[in-house]
This record gives C-alpha cells, structure tokens and sequence, in this order.
C-alpha cells in the first residue's frame, strides 16, 4: 500500500468513525426530545378534556387578538380569507390586512366586498416599513382594518400591521392559511394562564393536500394521494408533536409557525420588530425575543400548542419542494450565525446551553455531515476497507433511528387527536414513515448541501411555490419541519411571500409605474380579461437610461451581467409572471414560452402557451439552458418545439442605442 492509498484509508476510516459517533449521540438527543414531548402530550390532552363551565367565547377575561395578514397578490383568495377570519370564534378579534404593494386587484377585492372607508388620521407612529400609502376600516365590519402599503416583503408588511393595531396580542397568518374555528381561543391559553410572563405562542399546523374546504373551515380530513406529500404529513405530524412539543417541555421553543403564531405586541415592538434582512422571520424574531429577554433579566415564557391547527398546502412536486426546503436552509442557517452570541451562555438559560448547540448540530450540520457519510461508504468499497459492521450501524443510525423516531410521531397522532380515524391512513402513516428513508431523506441532503451554497453566495431569492388549492381557500404556505430527516424542526417560513423588496408597483386598472422596473406580464391591462399583454415599468437602470434588447451570444454582454427571464417567482418579478432581470438564467427555464398572437382587431401580441401552434407561424421564444441549444448559460431562443428550445442565439439588455 503506498503513502497515498494508506492516508486516504486513515481519512476514511477516522471519517467513518466520526460520522457514526455523531449520529449516535444526535439520535439519543432525538429520543429524549421525543420522550419529552410524550409526556407534554399527555398534559395537553388531559388538559384538553377540561370543559370550563362558561363558554370560552364569552368571556370577558381573553385579550385582544389583531391577525395581521401579509397579502401580496391575493386577489383570488384574498375576499375568502377574510370571510374565514371573520368567522373564528373568539370575543375580542382585529383583522388587519397588509395589502403589500400588491400589482393584482387584491385592493379592489377588499374594497368590493368590505366596503372599505379611509381613515382619516395620521399613521400615530414611525412605522419601520415601507411608506403607507392608506389605512381604511370596513364600513360592514368593525373590526376590519385595511392597509395599503408600498412592497416591502413580508416582514415589512407583518410590521406595518404591528404598528397600527391596539390591540394586546397580534397572531401572525398568511393571506392563505384556513384556521380551524376555534383555533384562536386555544392558542392564546397560555397568556390566560400567565398574562404577564407568557410572550409568545404557536399551535400545529397541517397538511390540508386532499382534504375537504367549505366556507373556510376544513370538513374532511383526508391523506394526501401522492407519496411526495405524504411523506411531509409524516415530517409535520415529526416536527410538531414530537419536536416542538419536547422543545417546549425543555422550555427552550426556539421556533414558532409564520402561519399560525401569536405574540406579544409590546414585546414583538421591543426588539424593532421583523427584520427586513432575513427570509425566515419567524425564526429569527423567536430566536430575539429569547436574546432580548434574557439579556434584560426578564421572566419570560414561550410556549406551543399543540391542539389549535391551522392547515396549507404543501409541494407534490420534488422541484418545488427543492426550491422551497433550499430556502428553509438557507434562512436557518442565517438565523444560526446571527444569533452565534447566544451559544454556550448560561445567561440564556436552556436556550444557549442546550437547546441552539443540538439544534445547530442536528438540523443545520447533520444533513451535510450524513449527505458526507453517503459518500464515503462507495469510497471504502473502492478501496477495499468497507467494513460490513460499519455499514450496518450506518444503517441502522440514519434508517433505522428515522422509521423509529417517524413512528414515535405517528403514536402520538393516534393516541391525542387523532385526525386520521381510518385504520388504513394510520398504515400509510406509517408506510410513509419506512418510505422517507429511503430516496427522499437521500435527496434532501443534496438539497441541504445545495442550500449550503447558495447562503455562501448570497442568495436571498424565495422560489416560487406551484399549488394547484384546494376547496375554496386554496393555502400558499409551508413550515420547515427538519432538514436532517427524523429533525426537531428547522427554520419555519411561509411561501405566501408578501412580495418582493425590491419590485414595487402599483394597483390599477390602466396603468402602473415601478421604482426598478422592466416589462411584465399582467392579466388586466383594463378592466377585462382578454386585454391582457406587456407592461413597461420604468427604470431597469440604476440611473434610468434607455435601453433595447440586441441579439447576443454571450448573456454578460448586456446590462448588468444577466438577462431577463420568464417567472412566476413573485419574489423575482412582479404580478402573476413576468420578465425579470436575474444573473442566474436557470431561475426563469422550462414551463413554455410565446407566441405573437393575432386578436380579432387585427392587432398582435406577445402570449404565453406551451403550444406554438396557436400562434402566428409555427414557433415562439423560449428561454434555454442547454448549452448545445443556446450559449453561454441561457438566453432567449426561437424554436418550434416548446421543450427544448433551438437556434444559437439569445436576447440581452443594453443600455443605450448601439449593438
């Protein structure tokens, strides 16, 4: 054996050993947390068989609740949503809507449907969001408050709504999320119990994919029927019953729903509210209100509860799902480096000492130190030293402890609150818990070590989220539920974005202006549905120059070192899809392309479609990523085949008048 060949065996044997000592004592952490949340689970159900003698409803002792909703483009959901809040049942409830910059009819909607009236006052307060353009109150219901801001995000937003409510308590929901009715009184328990000390609150939230929507309150529970989502019923039912409750017994929550959490107004005002910086910020505005508290010696308690639920629709496919678990890495990790003070101090109780350590080690490093496990196995074999033992503990580590922890789950659905009453759901329950170890949780650490590169890049795009709804309130929102398979629960984010930092624009019938701008794609140029086409936004460049496209066979060319692509990415672009400037031209590839299009006047149009021939002539403009269709990384190419695209040239920006 050469010098070389024995170093590389020391390598991947010290390798080996390390990675399965890890994982040993990751999974004990696992079990204990699980164990934990067992015997929380117990106290909640028995506490939950309590019936007070007064309905909850009616008493005088519950505070105030504003739901502020985030709402970006939410015409088709938007009128629904509000019904559904409406309608929750609790004493002494505000809705605030966020209409954050929205480039749709979400505005009109509300205006439609609410009868929505100006308020005439000042905004009381230096609000740290983007400029407010307008605050109105429904004249049918009091408690409606209406928003209408410039896009600032969805931080942005959830400030504006924290700002300009008095009311105690704020419960932060996406635009989209169906609330079960009594779901509210249940998660505000704890500030019951000790209104002084209790800051913050979480319930569960669901998998509604299948399941039966009316009137905004879900009627039948159903599994999902495809294996993808099924498998993220397993990881939900992981995260929340097993992971946050065993956390909260810990007294060390350090994650609360973005869909579904309730908060301590002053507390949430205290530390400046969301950050702007960060794409998971429900994680981080937890992780600070834990620093700020305890760096202030206050007496604090944040808790989870487990029977209030709020239900969305999770991916069915693995692309989007990729993009959106990508996202979740990417914001914990983010969330982790800042709060890197906190790590080890007995100043921040369990916190600091316990809880961010494993969590760190578990979620954040334990998907790319298994996805390096995978890797060494085929390169032991290769050297001859696999050993048969190793294999099997690795084995046993990283499938057996998943079935094992998942079916922990599963128990302890069955034996609370059983959602799933079918003794053959239970059975795919826990087919599904086998099934994930197998492929998907593979996969997933791909996606982490993906989602490693992207932070070190820089990337703070979101990824669009393709649903097709279901009943009549079709949700856009999704917790992270683990990043390392049988996980505790990773960054939790909501993929109902209230819209880009950095694309403003305005609602309108006829005509919009934007501070960035470029051409989009709107459905409603006027009033009606068929006029729909492109729309200029004003200043691509920095300094507003004009500019034209030019054919080029090289992207860095043009202005800007990228091109423009076609997305349905609302934290790319603006409105329903659009033409958007990006340095990474795969962000806008596949999904069809245009066709110049005759309308009975005579006149053309650009139109998307996936069939070219319902165009004029027999082709359209797709963008490509396949080198050997067109250069360089992607560009804009004409082709007769809307798959593959074709031709040798594409489309760059230029900012002035030459070629």
């Amino acid at each position: 054996m050469t010098t070389l060949e024995a170093l590389g065996t020391t390598l991947v044997v010290g390798s080996g050993v390390f990675i399965v000592t890890y994982y040993l004592l990751i999974n004990v952490g696992y079990l204990l947390i699980h164990v934990l949340a067992l015997v929380q689970l117990r106290d909640s159900v028995r506490e939950s068989e309590w019936t007070p003698s007064f309905r909850a409803f009616d008493s005088p002792f519950y505070p105030g609740v504003a739901m502020v909703v985030p709402a970006y483009n939410e015409a088709a959901s938007i009128v629904e949503s509000v019904r559904s809040m409406l309608a929750l049942n609790y004493p002494d409830q505000e809705i605030v809507v966020v209409n954050d910059g929205s480039s749709d009819a979400t505005l009109e909607r509300l205006e439609e449907a609410f009868g929505l009236r100006p308020v005439d006052a000042e905004v009381p307060y230096d609000v740290p969001s983007e400029p407010i353009r307008g605050v109105y109150r429904s004249a049918t219901h009091e408690n409606l408050l209406v928003v209408d801001k410039e896009n600032g995000g969805k931080s942005d937003a959830l400030n504006a709504g924290v700002w300009l409510t008095d009311q105690e308590l704020f419960c932060a929901v996406d635009a989209d999320t169906v609330i079960d009715r009594d779901a509210l009184l249940d998660v505000v328990a704890p500030f019951l119990e000790e209104p002084s000390r209790t800051v913050a609150s979480g319930g569960t939230i669901r998998v509604a994919n299948e399941c039966v929507v009316q009137d905004g309150q879900v009627k039948e529970v159903n599994l999902p029927k495809t294996g993808l989502a099924g498998v993220q019923v397993m990881e939900y039912l992981r995260a929340f019953y097993s992971g946050r409750l065993g956390l909260a017994r810990l007294k060390g929550l350090i994650l609360i729903s973005g869909a579904f959490g309730v908060f301590r107004t002053d507390r949430v005002r205290e530390i400046g509210g969301y950050r702007h910086d960060t794409i998971t910020e429900d994680f981080d505005v937890v992780i600070r209100l834990h620093e700020h508290l305890s760096d202030n010696d206050i007496d604090y308690r944040i808790e989870f509860v487990p029977e209030p639920v709020a239900w969305t629709e999770v991916p069915e496919t693995l692309r989007t799902l990729g993009r959106q678990r990508r996202r979740w890495y990417r914001g914990m990790i983010e969330t982790v480096v800042a709060s890197r003070r906190m790590f080890f101090r007995r100043a921040y109780g369990r916190v600091g000492t316990v809880v961010l350590p494993f969590f760190t080690a578990a979620e954040a490093l334990g998907p790319l130190i298994e996805g390096f496990g995978y890797v060494l196995l085929p390169l032991g074999w290769y050297l001859g030293i696999l050993n048969v033992e190793f294999f099997l503990l690795f084995l046993l580590l990283t499938v057996g402890a998943g079935v094992f922890l998942s079916w922990f789950g599963v128990f302890s659905e069955v034996w609370s609150y059983n959602r799933y009453e079918s003794p053959w759901e239970v059975l795919r329950l826990l087919w599904y818990g086998v099934l994930e170890n197998f492929g998907y949780r593979q996969w997933k650490t791909i996606v982490a070590w993906h989602g490693l590169i992207e932070y070190l890049r820089g990337d703070q795009s979101w990824g669009a989220m393709e649903r097709r709804g279901f009943g009549d309130a079709g949700t856009d929102s999704a917790e992270a539920v683990g990043a390392a398979g049988p996980g505790v629960a990773t960054a939790a984010a909501t993929d109902s974005e209230a819209g880009p930092d950095d694309s403003a624009s305005e609602t309108g019938a006829a005509a919009a202006a934007a501070d960035d701008g470029g051409f989009v794609w709107v459905d409603r140029l006027v009033d009606a549905s068929d006029t729909d086409g492109f729309r200029w936004l004003a200043g691509v460049a920095a300094d507003e120059s004009t500019g034209r496209f030019v054919p080029s066979g090289e992207l860095t060319a043009g202005a800007g070192d990228g091109g423009f692509v076609w997305t349905t990415d609302f934290s790319e672009g603006v409105g329903d899809g659009g033409f958007v400037w990006v340095t990474d031209p795969p962000l806008g590839a596949g999904d069809g392309g245009f066709v110049i299009a005759l309308d009975d006047d005579g006149s053309a149009r650009l139109a998307a479609t996936t069939d070219f021939s319902e165009g004029v002539g027999d082709g359209g403009f797709v963008w490509v990523t396949d080198l050997s269709l067109g250069p360089a990384d992607g560009g804009f190419v004409w082709t007769r085949d809307p798959l593959d695209g074709a031709g040798d040239e594409g489309f760059v920006w230029v900012l002035d008048g030459g070629s």
